[in-house]
Parts: structure tokens; sequence; C-alpha cells
């Protein structure tokens, strides 16, 4: 597979906040594959930050330019308003430069119904992943959760526990500016009609509730293959078969998780001591 021109815009960009990549192999051929589509920002469930960039560091590759967040910041992180400084480099980086750019995110989902066993694992694992997220089939646990400063997204599988999702949790999310995680992909993986329709009551169902709460969500397809890869715009378009306004979900692509991606990025950095506060 080869990709030699690709025309890039800012209003294209889209940022796929799941993929699941058990094999590292195959990872040149999520690039090529995410890159035709304009995907250029990719998170990495379960690649903390230490491997990812060695991964980065013995990756060898004349076709794409590979980077990070925190590289990028290292360089202006003295300006002043380095957040807006930041997501602009950002953008201007993936969307105008001549080699194929993609940047790469650490992220970690952690998976339970136990307040004390996720505790226990936030606690070592923070400083570790640049985006963690919580399923969860248990409504405390959410609750819990969308309350922890340490967890950015409240992640739902429409099918396994939008049902836990209820008009106290949504408004615990907006509240504490945290963001549910949609999941579009069994859109397009049901097997039967039959569950298919299961999916649209449901998601219909979870969307009349996060909208009657004005709760922020984003969307994802959490590609296990780089075919399950979609644009942002196919992802909106999914999104209005569960009564979503494709014409409301734009920042929904990528902006939203551009947002948590810089927040959390200045966050983890060294020289980061408080909100508002760093070393100089």
């Amino acid at each position: 597979m080869s990709i030699k021109v690709i025309s890039k815009g800012d209003n294209f960009l889209t940022f796929e906040n799941n993929i699941s990549l058990n094999d590292t192999s195959r990872f040149t051929e999520f690039l090529e594959i995410a890159a035709k589509l304009k995907i250029f920002l990719l998170a990495i469930d379960g690649m903390s930050i230490k491997t990812r960039n060695s991964f980065l560091e013995s990756m060898e590759s004349d076709q794409f330019s590979l980077i990070t967040a925190n590289s990028i910041y290292e360089k202006i992180k003295s300006e002043g308003n380095a957040s807006e400084k930041l997501k602009f480099d950002i953008k201007k980086l993936l969307s105008s430069n001549d080699k194929i750019t993609s940047l790469l995110v650490s992220r970690k989902t952690l998976n339970d119904n136990s307040i004390d066993k996720i505790k226990k694992e936030l606690g070592s694992i923070r400083n570790q992943y640049e985006i963690i997220s919580l399923f969860s089939k248990d409504r405390n646990t959410l609750k819990w959760a969308a309350q922890d400063r340490r967890i950015d997204y409240i992640s739902i599988e429409i099918l396994e526990n939008s049902e836990f999702i209820d008009y106290a949790l949504c408004s615990v999310v907006k509240q504490n500016n945290k963001i549910f995680e949609i999941n579009l992909s069994s859109l397009i993986n049901t097997k039967t009609d039959r569950e298919l329709s299961e999916v649209l009551r449901k998601g219909k169902k979870l969307m009349k509730l996060i909208y009657s709460t004005n709760a922020p969500f984003v969307y994802s397809m959490k590609p296990k293959s780089p075919l399950e890869f979609r644009t942002g715009s196919q992802m909106r378009l999914l999104g209005s078969l569960l009564e979503s306004s494709y014409n409301k979900t734009k920042a929904c692509v990528f902006d939203k998780q551009l947002e948590v991606l810089v927040t959390n990025t200045i966050k983890l950095h060294e020289s980061h001591i408080v909100e508002g506060i760093k070393e100089v």
C-alpha cells in the first residue's frame, strides 16, 4: 500500500479516540488507512507513554512523521497561553505538513465495577497514560468515576452498559466537566436485524437522555482492524441514526478530544505543579 499525496484540511481532521492495537506489527497498516481517511490523531488503548515513546524511537519510516503532543509542547511551553498555542500548533501540523504526520496518544481504559479496585489502579497509572477512561456496568461506580479528576471519559458500549446511564449520572458528568465516549461500532457490526433494532432503540434512548441534560459526549469507532476506521463525517452520520443531529456533532469527532489531550499533556509535563502554576 502506498500513499504519496494527501490533501489535508483542518475542517476534516478526525481524532480516533480508542484503537485496540493488539498486534503492533500491523501498525503501519493502521497508519496508512487512517491517513487516507485524514485520521491523524490516534489514541492507542493499553499503550503507556513509556511504551509509546520506545515504539516511536524504534520505528523508522520515510513515509510517516510520528509525533507526540508532549514533543510539541516542549517547544512552546514557555510561551504565553500554552494551551491555545498547543492546540493551534497540533492542528496546523496535522493539516498543513507536506509529509504525512500522525500524532500518537497513550490511553488506558479501566474496566471494573469495584470502586476500590479502580482507585488502586488509578493510583499506579495516572502518570503513565495521557487519557484514562472507565467502562463499568455499575451505576454507583460510574457516578463516582464522573467525579474523579483522574478519569477523562465514561465509555459507553450501547448494548453493554447504556442502560446504566441515567439522568443523575448525566448531570454529574456535566457538572464535573467529564465526557461520555460513545462507541458507534455496534451500528455496523450487528449480525441480525433484531440486534440492530436493539442498538437503535437503546442508542436513541441514550442520546435523548444525554441531550436532555446537555452532557458532553464524543464519538469513537474503537477499531480492532484498520478497516473499521470511519471519518469524522461518517461517525456523525452514524450518530444521526440515533437521532443525534449531524450539524451539532462536529466537535464530537476532534475538538473535544483534542481539548482533553492538550489539558492532560500540560498536566503531565514535569514543569506542571498545580492548576495554573508551572516551573519556569
